[in-house]
């Protein structure tokens, strides 16, 4: 049976044409070969030095009820509001409101940690316009916004309290609101036309306005801080898949958006908690469809997960060799150690870079991947 080396000497044949290589560069020339050609280097989030504290998946079917709670350790409750419904089926949370008093909600029972990333996973959303119907438009309850209508949902919202009942109408939003991710289809303020299938990413300052704290939009480039400003971050597809996530850590927060493959959309630059609204006080996380006065529709919720910072481990990921940076000279190291009877690395974790917990060729090109390729960052067990 060949061993290793012979298989190496073939591939030299094939791909270098039997060129004299030492067994250690012939070695590291396959290895890039396999980084080349392989599909390890997938988008990824990048939760290094975060750890799940808590993450629901909707894998047991059942129909929820109005304060119910739901997930490890209770975290979660729904909220239905006058017939909104979610019903959990097929790996999923179904949220319908089909009528625009309904609301259908879900909830963090109580107050997120300090520093925290909290990541949703929603998709297939049916909030458009054209949901809404001429009966709609002549029922006195309804918020018509001055004839400029909006139709939405979050992916997450961050509110410094929590409402019930007809109170979760839009006011009560816009007046304890401090972070949010969310579509909100309408007719363009001042302005011809309408939007279609808009994304935004706000934050709200602690200044108000008689419609509550004022907006700041992330254009796609930077934080537009006007005192009025509706900047679409991203345009969202119909049946489609998405990531919303916000991470607060730091003394700042930042919000990103990926589609349903982990690839990062948008993502803002950091912003001081001094500048948000409220960030004196406790936080809820919510999601779903908010309005008991406007708003209709049906959206797919997938996954819920918080996360929370973990202790360091006392090493760099990656940092094989242990001078403090990630470079080809960890590639080396690595190399080295498995396959020349090299040092090991210190500690031997430092060099599992994909995390599963075993040192091999997998490590190398996963490694290679992220410096080379673009690929997700080393995420050592």
């Amino acid at each position: 049976m060949p061993d290793a080396y012979d298989i190496l000497n073939v591939i030299n044949r094939s791909f270098f044409q039997g060129v004299h290589m030492p067994r250690l560069v012939c070695l590291m020339a396959v290895i890039f070969l396999v980084a080349a050609f392989s599909d390890r280097a997938e988008a990824s989030f990048n939760d290094s030095g975060w750890t799940v504290l808590y993450q629901e998946n909707f894998d047991t079917d059942f129909e929820a009820s109005d304060g119910q709670t739901f997930g490890t350790d209770d975290w979660l409750v729904f909220q239905l509001l006058n017939g909104g419904a979610i019903t959990v089926a097929n790996g999923y949370a179904w949220l319908n409101a089909p009528d625009f008093w309904n609301a259908a909600l879900i909830r963090s029972v109580g107050h997120l940690p300090n520093e925290y990333k909290v990541r949703t996973k929603i998709g297939y959303i049916n909030y458009d316009l054209t949901n809404y119907e001429q009966a709609d438009y002549d029922n006195p309850a309804f918020d018509s916004h001055g004839g400029y209508y909006e139709n939405g949902m979050y992916f997450l919202t961050i509110t410094d309290d929590t409402c019930s009942g007809n109170e979760c109408a839009e006011q009560w939003w816009h007046y304890h609101r401090k972070m949010v991710i969310d579509v909100d289809n309408h007719i363009n303020y001042g302005g011809g036309g309408q939007t279609f299938h808009p994304v935004y990413m706000v934050y709200m300052a602690p200044e108000t306005n008689s419609g509550g704290n004022l907006l700041r939009t992330w254009t796609g480039t930077y934080w537009d801080t006007s005192d009025w400003n509706w900047n679409v971050a991203y345009t969202y597809a119909y049946n489609s898949w998405y990531y919303a996530e916000l991470e607060k850590k730091n003394g700042q927060i930042i919000l990103r958006l990926y589609d349903g493959n982990q690839n990062i959309l948008k993502e803002t630059t950091p912003v001081n908690l001094d500048l948000v609204f409220a960030m004196d006080v406790g936080e809820f996380l919510y999601l779903g469809e908010p309005h008991t006065d406007d708003y209709e529709g049906d959206v797919r919720i997938d996954e819920i997960t918080l996360l929370v910072p973990e202790s360091g481990p006392g090493y760099i990921c990656g940092d094989a060799n242990g001078n403090g940076a990630l470079n080809i000279l960890d590639i080396i190291y690595i190399i080295h150690y498995l396959y020349n009877g090299g040092p090991a690395p210190v500690p031997p974790e430092s060099a599992d870079t994909d995390g599963s917990g075993t040192l091999n060729i997998l490590d190398i090109t996963y490694l290679i991947a992220y410096l080379y390729r673009g690929g997700p960052a080393p995420i050592c067990s």
